[in-house]
C-alpha cells in the first residue's frame, strides 16, 4: 500500500514538475515576524527547497525518514535493503548538510 502511495506522489510530482510554478508574492504578515522565527522559517524554506531538488528516489527516502518511518519500514516501501537505505539516508543527510552550509 506504502509502494503504491509513493508510486502515486513520484507520478504526481513529475507531471508537476512540467508545468511551470507560479511565484507566489510574500504575504504583508511574513514582514512583521521577529528576527528568530524569520530566520527559522528561512532555514527552513531553504531546507524544503534543498530536497526538491534531490532525485526522486533520495527525496521518497529523506521525506519518509522525516516523517519517522524506520530503516526497516522505509527498505521495505522502497524495496531496498534496510543498510542501503541507512548508506543512502547519510550520504543525503551530508549532501544536504553540505549544501546548506554553503547557502
Amino acid at each position: 500500500m506504502y509502494r503504491i502511495a509513493l508510486n502515486v506522489a513520484i507520478s504526481a510530482y513529475r507531471k508537476e514538475s512540467k508545468r511551470t510554478q507560479l511565484i507566489r508574492p510574500l504575504s504583508e504578515t511574513a514582514i512583521y515576524l521577529d528576527e528568530d522565527k524569520s530566520e527559522a522559517k528561512d532555514n527552513r524554506d531553504l531546507l524544503q527547497a534543498l530536497i526538491r531538488e534531490l532525485k526522486e528516489v533520495d527525496r521518497a527516502l529523506i521525506l519518509l525518514y522525516l516523517d519517522g518511518y524506520s530503516y526497516p519500514e522505509i527498505g521495505e516501501m522502497i524495496g531496498l535493503s534496510e543498510s542501503n537505505v541507512a548508506t543512502k539516508l547519510s550520504r543525503i543527510k551530508q549532501q544536504l548538510k553540505k549544501k546548506f552550509t554553503a547557502h
